[in-house]
């Protein structure tokens, strides 16, 4: 896309040369040094010189070689300074090899007989991935046509683990074959002559001759060899050293493999096909893939083909109702495989893509009658160009026929009835025909009566899993929030509120009913609609805490209640009074009694003190030290001064809690 700050690519510029005068400050070369990567001119060279030469930082000297290499690419001949400058770092081989390396980068773009002989002398070197990477600069297919024999005789002697870069020079020496001919040869000495020459050409002259030779040849491989070559993105224009000069063969390459497709059972057919496909497709082709379509029995060729397709039926204002028709006959075809290739897919998409509505019969026909993957796929597109609407009653019906396990992951019935399902829930079906009806209501985008009547038919069932599907849609930003803001959640606050204290108290619910959190669905639920609600409900919030039905839903509340007090000016009484009784009960694990303690020292305002001072009677150290520290400030230690010397003495003095030692510290501070 564009830039929208290049108008200010001067003043950037001139303001990274102004720092690059001075000497550095934080990192200022390095920020002045990647802007230049990205803007130097030629006139930057010498300035880029000076850094490169002072550069004692391994990062600045890493920039300075990004912005050398444009500086030099600029220039109409190269900063002889600056390039013998890189030229003594890439030969240096008292530097790293990954420094030699960058050096190398920042040269191995540029067109020159130096830079090519530098290349060649690295790559005779004894470290194995200066090699390497030399040989994939020389492996360019323009370098290639000098240095082929060097770079195949290195990498057949790297060992097979050489990594990734081996692998592509080993790719590059091997050159592109074609698409769909890899395992065959042309017989003709002539023609294969020909194919060496349009794999590895000598010169751009020698590349055209060579791929026209193919091209015109009454060899069908020969012929598809060239289709291929000229389609694919690693054939003609990738050798060719000026990739336009192959503009001026497409009318000649399109007429050529159109005729190739007039011609039964030609071998090249699925080459021809790739040719054109749907960019040069014209609504002429109709009656060519009419033909092959009907003659064929190749996987390969009938995907081509419905990709050409798609051009053809997209520019024409009149879609020709014979191709339409023979693809919605492919989509059925019993004898055509879903998984080898994607040609059903694809089939739907032309079109639903190109038809609109008017692929409606088709589509509906492939979503009664088809295997569930060509189901799943007309419903997408089906629904794409608005055909819930129109057909909502039959796409609900075969939906719900895939019960909680559609053929496509989850996005055919949630483009159908609309999402979330839940968040703790997905997947699950409820099976009372009444609850069910309710859930789809939820999902549907509008909020009205009816949604509200379906949210309290859910909350108020007896239903585990209706019930958390209702509280996941109340809270879950992505549900009522969604559908109607803030405003939707009121009509329904109170009953939650009372679910949520319900569900908290309750044992966990069984597994079967959350395919993705077995058990803990149910508190989950609850727990992150108390999340939303808390801070409005202090009194829910210690009622939950204290009836919490087990020590991990209580942990999650003692989360809640942190989250409440740091937005708090005042801590409310009643939590106080919740977290003091949990920091005194035995039967809570010493640890929550302790975090519990941790919250009332955190506590905004002083309502804790008289909490804390409960706790310090109890008779576990951890819990006494983690009271007597919530008490360790100023306006409070010295009406507590007593209380806090007893415990201090009591308290063993080692493999003590970190509290006590604390506690002690500033006890004594005070007396000195």
């Amino acid at each position: 896309m564009d830039n929208p700050y290049w108008p200010l690519d001067n003043e950037v510029r001139f303001a990274a040369r102004r720092l690059l005068g001075q000497p550095p400050s934080g990192d200022s070369h390095a920020s002045a040094l990647t802007m230049l990567w990205h803007l130097a001119e030629e006139e930057d060279a010498d300035l880029i010189a000076d850094v490169l030469e002072g550069a004692t930082d391994a990062g600045v000297r890493e920039d300075a070689l990004l912005a050398a290499g444009t500086a030099l690419a600029e220039g109409e001949e190269p900063n002889r300074r600056l390039l013998e400058l890189i030229t003594a770092m890439v030969l240096d081989e008292g530097l790293d090899v990954r420094d030699r390396r960058k050096a190398m980068h920042a040269l191995d773009d540029l067109d020159l007989p130096e830079v090519e002989d530098l290349l060649v002398r690295l790559s005779e070197s004894s470290e194995l991935k200066l090699q390497v990477y030399a040989a994939g600069c020389l492996a360019t297919p323009v370098r290639l046509r000098v240095h082929r024999d060097r770079v195949r005789r290195l990498a057949k002697s790297w060992p097979q683990d050489a990594g990734w870069e081996a692998k592509h020079v080993r790719e590059a020496v091997e050159g592109f074959h074609s698409t769909y001919w890899k395992d065959t040869e042309v017989d003709d000495p002539v023609l294969r002559k020909a194919h060496d020459e349009l794999i590895f050409p000598l010169s751009d002259e020698g590349c055209l001759q060579a791929f026209a030779t193919l091209l015109r040849s009454e060899d069908p491989v020969a012929v598809g060899i060239a289709l291929d070559h000229y389609a694919s993105s690693n054939g003609l224009r990738h050798v060719l050293e000026d990739g336009e000069r192959a503009e001026a063969y497409l009318p000649e390459v399109l007429a050529r493999a159109r005729e190739v497709l007039r011609r039964p059972m030609s071998p090249a057919e699925v080459s021809a096909l790739n040719m054109i496909g749907a960019q040069h497709a014209e609504p002429g082709d109709a009656g060519l893939l009419l033909d092959v379509l009907a003659r064929t029995d190749s996987d390969a060729v009938r995907e081509k083909a419905v990709w050409m397709a798609y051009g053809v039926l997209d520019e024409a204002e009149v879609k020709d109702e014979r191709l339409v028709a023979a693809l919605g006959d492919l989509i059925l075809d019993p004898s055509v495989g879903f998984y080898i290739t994607n040609t059903k897919e694809t089939a739907i998409r032309v079109l639903a893509d190109s038809l609109g509505a008017d692929a409606d019969d088709i589509l509906l026909r492939a979503f009664r009658e088809g295997e569930p993957k060509v189901q799943a796929h007309a419903c997408y597109y089906l629904v794409r160009t608005g055909g819930l609407d129109r057909h909502r009653a039959v796409l609900e019906e075969v939906a719900e026929s895939w019960g909680d396990r559609p053929p496509w992951g989850q996005d055919p019935i949630e483009l159908i009835f609309g999402k979330p399902h839940s968040v703790h829930w997905e997947g699950h079906r409820l099976a009372d025909p009444d609850l069910y009806r309710a859930h789809k209501r939820l999902r549907a985008p509008t909020v009205d009566e009816s949604y509200h009547r379906a949210l309290r038919m859910l909350l108020e069932s007896d239903d585990e899993a209706a019930v958390g599907i209702a509280l996941d849609h109340w809270w879950s930003p992505d549900g009522a929030m969604e559908r109607g803001g803030e405003a939707a959640r009121e009509p329904e606050r109170a009953l939650v509120l009372d679910r949520i204290r319900e569900m908290l108290r309750q044992p966990p619910s069984p597994a079967e009913l959350s395919r993705e959190y077995g058990p803990e669905a149910k508190h989950l639920t609850a727990l992150s609609a108390l999340d939303v609600v808390a801070a409005e409900e202090p009194s829910l919030l210690a009622e939950v805490l204290e009836a919490a039905a087990s020590d991990h839903v209580r942990r999650r509340v003692l989360d809640a209640v942190e989250a409440v007090f740091k937005d708090a000016e005042e801590a409310d009484l009643r939590l106080v009074d919740a977290l003091g009784n949990i920091a005194c009960d035995e039967n809570v694990p010493v640890n929550d009694r302790v975090r519990a303690l941790e919250l009332l020292d955190e506590s905004p305002g002083t309502n804790s003190v008289d909490a804390l001072l409960r706790a310090t009677r109890c008779p576990e150290v951890e819990v006494q030290a983690a009271a007597a520290w919530g008490l360790m400030w100023e306006e409070v230690i010295e009406d507590h001064r007593a209380r806090l010397e007893e415990l201090s003495a009591s308290w063993p003095v080692e493999e003590a809690p970190w509290e006590v030692t604390r506690v002690r510290d500033i006890l004594n501070a005070a007396k000195e």
